[in-house]
């Protein structure tokens, strides 16, 4: 199912173990995970104004990042278990994850040039940002400079 953030909504807790944690999954040898792409989760709930806010912002990091990142959202109405295991106080909470552990962590309602560049550096942490990337090109000119 496709939640409001563009991404793939997780139903259930075992799917959120499965999918992101990668808890009795096939996908667990470190050959494997270091293939698979990071999985940004956003945390949020439908009558939450800060995440309505946020959903737009994840759609275009989705888009920009289509073929390197992962996108899918967890509402904390539905799922409080899963916020409170993993650490999440407030929402919007975002986290980025590879190999079942989490890379970065973004609470409250964030630019789009923000969460691109915590993109990039996971991406870059990974080893898998490319030199197609305009953004990360700009970020990096954009660093040196300061």
């Amino acid at each position: 199912m496709v939640a409001k953030s563009g991404g793939r909504l997780i139903a259930s807790t075992e799917q959120f173990e499965q999918e992101v944690l990668l808890i009795g999954s096939s996908i667990q040898s470190s050959e494997q995970s270091k293939s698979t792409l990071p999985i940004l989760v956003l945390f949020s709930a439908p009558w939450c104004g800060p995440c309505r806010l946020t959903n737009p912002v994840v759609k275009e990091i989705m888009k920009q990042y289509q073929s390197k990142i992962e996108v899918v959202e967890i509402s904390t109405d539905d799922l409080p278990e899963v916020a409170s295991n993993v650490g999440v106080l407030s929402i919007p909470t975002i986290q980025l994850y590879h190999g079942g552990k989490v890379m970065d962590t973004i609470v409250g309602c964030v630019a789009k040039n923000v969460l691109a560049r915590a993109v990039d550096k996971v991406l870059e942490d990974l080893g898998m940002l490319g030199d197609e990337d305009d953004e990360g090109r700009l970020d990096k000119k954009t660093k040196k400079n300061s």
